[in-house]
């Protein structure tokens, strides 16, 4: 928000709530000015007509019902020009990012967060690679734009999705809702001491995205980074917004029903005896430790996650190998959950502390060559004698001279014969690589790897894991 209307607002509340102030004089108000001034009289209405029931929540630009389990907001349309993209379709009033919002809202972010609550929604968490998290998580909430001003070219009752265009597929996006995932409460900047808001305090303001947006306080129910939508999602043509009116926006429960539409579970996997290490049980264990399906086998586990996963399913799955799975296993089912990890299967969760993720099994063979790699890479060699494991770690780097098309390696090969050796060896070159490449023979088991890299977990160590050529 500007500081202008900032003033204006904050002397039209003073209006409402000291009827002896007086709103300071603008000599020529701004569309916002105008829409700011309706909004602060709604408000006054709203206070006084819902003030004291417990069924309302009323806040600047919010009326929210329990009962009804809606919340609606006061907002202002923004025009983005046929063709430009659209990455936000509800931005706060200070974002500065109304050329690539669908609206601008006169409810802040925080009140938007409290009024979902307050109907019964419950926030989650947004995406985050650093700690692994790459599904948005929380309850799925319909969003839709209602025309209020007359001659809108906006008819009533426009999901969102609606609204915007995949220029990929030409379709609008699809109409099942946002992620509660609740912005972050982050330190203040500057002077100010304790927490803030974020979606309110920093940009982009994002209060609903179509990008996941951890700062958001909505995302979209599926993987979606920024640089994999940015220009594709477009205005849609067939549903103009009127320019700069003043317009009412509603969240709902996406899903209507009282059944749960969200589940957790762990997936354990293990071999299934101790002399047969290629045969594996599997067992999908819900938060309370009961078990989801009866048969063990691959195909039993696949019936049973089909159960929990669909269009009005969710199910957030973590993957727990047992010590005596063997490199060879872990890797097909590393194949097995990317496969199923879409938006139509399952969610596959960050791993327990002191695992590797997934993904770290399914690397780029071409990457087994040096000069294939994107960036400079340790490599860390395990073999496993007499029950005893060690490792070599070997140091690389490359040294380019004249033309060539590829550069001169150097090795600096030091062994390993402790975990606790691993950091201080990784951390003697000056710039200490953040990819480690590990070599094992396919028969290694996962307690021994893991037991073995655990102080490159602690370090938050980018990790693929390789089998050597038999």
């Amino acid at each position: 928000m500007t500081i202008r209307a900032h003033a204006i607002l904050v002397s039209l509340l003073l209006s409402c709530f000291c009827p002896g102030a007086r709103a300071e004089e603008s000599p020529s108000p701004s569309p916002r000015d105008i829409n700011l001034a309706s909004v602060h009289a709604a408000d006054c209405d709203r206070i006084r007509d819902y003030q004291g029931q417990a069924n309302f929540m009323v806040r600047p630009g919010l009326l929210a019902d329990k009962a009804g389990r809606v919340v609606r907001i006061a907002a202002e349309s923004c025009i983005i020009p046929p063709g430009n993209p659209v990455e936000f379709p509800l931005v706060t009033l200070g974002s500065g990012k109304d050329y690539e919002a669908l609206a601008v809202s006169f409810a802040s972010a925080q009140d938007i967060h409290d009024a979902l609550v307050f109907i019964g929604l419950t926030p989650g968490h947004g995406v985050d690679a650093e700690t692994l998290r790459f599904w948005p998580r929380g309850d799925r909430v319909a969003m839709t734009f209602h025309g209020t001003v007359t001659g809108s070219s906006l008819t009533n009752a426009i999901p969102t999705g609606r609204l915007v265009i995949d220029t990929r597929t030409g379709k609008s996006l699809p109409e099942n809702g946002f992620v509660f995932i609740g912005s972050e409460w982050v330190n203040a900047t500057g002077s100010d001491t304790g927490k803030v808001y974020s979606a309110d305090a920093f940009s982009p303001g994002a209060i609903v995205s179509l990008y996941n947006e951890r700062a958001s306080v909505l995302d979209v129910p599926r993987r979606a980074s920024q640089s994999e939508v940015y220009s594709y999602q477009v205005p849609n043509p067939a549903y103009p917004l009127p320019t700069n009116a003043l317009i009412e926006i509603t969240f709902e429960p996406y899903f209507k029903d009282s059944r749960p539409h969200s589940s957790e579970f762990t997936l354990l996997v293990a071999p299934v005896s101790s002399s047969n290490a290629t045969d594996l049980a599997y067992t999908l264990q819900d938060r309370q430790g009961n078990s989801a399906n009866t048969n063990r086998t691959l195909a039993g586990l696949l019936a049973t996650l089909d159960r929990f996963s669909g269009a009005d399913q969710e199910a957030f799955v973590t993957f727990l190998p047992d010590e005596a799975t063997t490199i060879a296993s872990l890797q097909k089912l590393a194949r097995l959950l990317d496969s199923l990890d879409t938006e139509h299967g399952i969610r596959v969760e960050a791993p327990p502390a002191g695992h590797p993720y997934f993904r770290a099994f399914l690397p780029n063979e071409k990457h087994r060559k040096r000069e294939n790699r994107p960036t400079q890479a340790a490599e860390l060699f395990l073999e496993t004698t007499t029950g005893i494991t060690t490792g070599t770690l070997v140091l690389v780097d490359s040294e380019w001279q004249g033309d060539d098309s590829t550069p001169t390696f150097h090795e600096t090969r030091l062994p390993i014969p402790t975990p606790d050796k691993l950091v201080p060896a990784l951390t003697s070159k000056e710039e200490a690589p953040a990819v480690v490449l590990i070599f094992v023979p396919a028969s290694l088991k996962y307690g021994a790897l893991r037991q073995f890299i655990a102080p490159l977990l602690q370090r938050k160590t980018i990790l693929y894991v390789f089998n050597l050529p038999i």
